[in-house]
């Protein structure tokens, strides 16, 4: 419910227990804007982020969700998918690209699952700005071993 959803946010924030929050884009847009607000003057980084657990967008409405996501305030933006095939990855990830050339604020991508996990090691490359690992169990699917990406990222740089 976006009530609670509002309220653990802004008790977060109103009693300083983060260097920076993760707040999701779909939401209620004035509750999102108050979030963002709050945040900013706490001096709270905010990720705005967009989750898509069925499928990947087509390229332009990703970037436009970026655009979005910038024009709202947000420090970072972030982008999630679902890819069903190999192109779903490539879309999300030649999206990235495009919108890592027009905007200012660092991005992050991702597809998730199987087929998504190259997007997790890769993504530096496109314009992803970091990728999210698991020490312990996997809290997305696709989600690779800290020590994974880190071999990953040696290799690739």
């Amino acid at each position: 419910m976006d009530t609670d959803y509002y309220a653990t946010c802004r008790w977060i924030l109103e009693n300083h227990l983060t260097d920076m929050i993760d707040i999701e884009f779909n939401r209620d847009k004035k509750t999102v804007a108050d979030l963002i607000k709050l945040a900013h003057h706490q001096h709270i980084p905010v990720i705005l982020s967009n989750h898509d657990f069925q499928a990947t967008p087509d390229q332009q409405t990703l970037i436009s969700r970026f655009q979005q996501m910038a024009a709202r305030n947000a420090d970072i933006a972030k982008i999630a998918v679902m890819p069903q095939n190999s192109q779903d990855v490539l879309t999300l990830l030649t999206a990235t690209t495009i919108a890592n050339q027009k905007l200012t604020i660092p991005l992050i991508s991702m597809s998730m699952g199987e087929l998504g996990k190259i997007s997790r090691i890769t993504g530096p490359q496109f314009g992803s700005t970091l990728s999210f690992a698991t020490v312990g169990r996997a809290s997305a699917p696709g989600q690779l071993s800290v020590e994974d990406v880190r071999k990953s990222f040696k290799i690739l740089n």
